[in-house]
């Protein structure tokens, strides 16, 4: 019985690890985190970021995150960002699909955008967009009322 319990629990910890993708590294202002599954935290500094997570920030709040690849995000006051997907083991397959939802992040890239740049993308409502360099800005502000 101790055996399967430590067999359930280091198998947990393992699929737990999987699907962290990053951590805040900075917080300021009101920044909420919500989850896959729809639940809801406050971020904080050194909290991890996973798989499916949404980053909301409000007005005069930001957010910068330390990406598992070594590539950041800075999340901008009013802004929304969702990652869609994201999986690094220093490999081709890697890959990163970041959705803003709402108003603008700064990225710098990581090893993903630097060793496998067709897998390093970014959409938004109205486009997805191939990341190319290593630092870049995208911003949507969607049309009044949405």
């Amino acid at each position: 019985m101790k055996r399967n319990f430590l067999f359930l629990l280091l198998t947990l910890s393992a699929v737990s690890a999987q699907a962290s993708v990053g951590e805040f590294m900075f917080v300021s202002g009101t920044v909420t985190v919500k989850s896959g599954t729809g639940q809801l935290r406050q971020a904080k500094k050194g909290q991890e970021v996973d798989l499916g997570d949404t980053v909301s920030t409000s007005a005069a709040s930001t957010a910068q995150i330390r990406m598992s690849d070594g590539g950041f995000l800075a999340v901008r006051p009013q802004s929304e960002i969702r990652v869609d997907s994201y999986s690094f083991h220093d490999k081709p397959a890697d890959n990163s699909t970041i959705s803003l939802v709402k108003g603008s992040f700064r990225a710098i890239t990581g090893l993903i955008g630097k060793n496998n740049p067709r897998n390093d993308l970014v959409k938004t409502p109205t486009a997805t967009i191939g990341i190319r360099g290593t630092d870049h800005e995208v911003a949507y502000i969607p049309p009044k009322g949405e």
